[in-house]
């Protein structure tokens, strides 16, 4: 378990203790003033049932649905309670139970809460209204209801707002399980893309490499051991590299991927030229590599390049070929996963430009991109 998800069930924890307790002691405090202004002892009794049944739905459904036996049998019980208590005038603790038990099913309705809310407590004053008014609906009858409709309105009002801080708590914890999710996405998709990076590279090598074994093994066998062990060094370093990226260590070099891609170019029979190679060991020297290691691959892969140009300043890097199909636009995807790979981790730019046979790639960051 993460610190974080350590820190938001502690909270939560918290959070549900405090509630609990002050549910409780409002519950408790309630009844005494209610018992204190009661007319006998006899009213208490009839009224408990009540209050057990909706402070078993309040304690145990606050935070999830209760169980729909309780439910439905405290809403029967509180309700004859309610009109029972709005009858007889003896207790104001009538409409407690029947406050509770309504709230409770409100805070867990998906339709709009505030609406039913306002249901609820008017079903409660029209209920001790109706009683009083067929009863006797005298001045004293009157002044008897109200703290009856005062004790179920407050707790009614109490628990639907209140259980906004746990919709709010609800929503920031799913904030945080979403932003913890895209960031594991994000990183699979780094890792995705400098597995493709190296794999990519080495095994498109290999296979070139491979070819001129093959075509060489009977007329120059020197030179086939030397691209056989070329090749088994390049594994080795596959292996490495893999190893290290799993570990998070990996980083492009650019001189060492500028001597890989002079050889590999030569090797193919391509002529390069590099201008200003000694402007290596930048601020931007491990995107240079990534630039010029995809680079190098297309142009092993997709081009009929007889030359290629590399021109490398403190925030810049160019290549261009002059083998390019014509065909070609649009159709590496590669590139264009580094080029947002480049502006969102680097803040740089990579352009892509094919005038006829000549195909141009360019990195620019810092004061290049201006």
């Amino acid at each position: 378990m993460t610190t974080v998800a350590a820190t938001s069930q502690a909270a939560y924890r918290t959070i549900t203790s405090r509630t609990r307790r002050a549910y409780a002691t409002a519950l408790c405090v309630n009844v005494g003033i209610g018992a204190l202004i009661s007319s006998g002892w006899l009213s208490i009794v009839m009224v408990m049932p009540s209050i057990g049944l909706a402070s078993a739905v309040l304690l145990t459904g606050w935070q999830r649905p209760p169980h729909r036996p309780l439910l439905i049998s405290s809403a029967l019980v509180s309700g004859a309670t309610l009109a029972w208590s709005a009858l007889s005038q003896s207790t104001p603790l009538g409409s407690l139970g029947f406050g509770i038990t309504a709230a409770v099913w409100i805070i867990h309705q998906r339709r709009p809460r505030r609406p039913l809310a306002l249901l609820v407590c008017l079903v409660i004053i029209t209920v001790n209204v109706l009683m009083v008014w067929m009863v006797a609906g005298q001045v004293q009858d009157w002044v008897a209801t109200v703290p009856m409709m005062v004790f179920g309105l407050i707790w009614v009002l109490v628990i639907v707002e209140g259980n906004r801080e746990f919709q709010l708590y609800d929503l920031l914890n799913r904030a945080k399980d979403a932003e913890r999710e895209a960031s594991i996405l994000r990183e699979r998709s780094r890792f995705a893309a400098d597995l493709h990076d190296i794999q990519g590279h080495t095994l498109h090598v290999i296979k070139l490499k491979a070819a001129v074994a093959a075509r060489l093994q009977h007329t120059d066998p020197e030179r086939t051991a030397e691209e056989l062990a070329a090749i088994q060094r390049l594994t080795a370093e596959t292996i490495e590299e893999a190893r290290s990226l799993a570990h998070s260590t990996h980083r492009l070099v650019l001189a060492a991927e500028l001597a890989n891609a002079v050889e590999l170019l030569e090797a193919a029979g391509i002529s390069i030229e590099v201008q200003n190679a000694g402007a290596q060991d930048t601020a931007f020297d491990a995107d240079f590599a990534l630039v010029l290691r995809e680079a190098t691959t297309n142009i092993l892969r997709h081009s009929r390049a007889e030359r290629v140009g590399l021109t490398i300043t403190e925030d810049s890097l160019t290549i261009c070929n002059d083998g390019a199909p014509r065909e070609q636009r649009g159709t590496l995807g590669g590139l264009a996963n580094l080029r947002q790979r480049i502006s969102t981790t680097a803040g740089g730019v990579l352009s892509v430009d094919q005038d006829g046979e000549m195909f141009t790639v360019s990195a620019q960051f810092g004061q290049g991109q201006a």
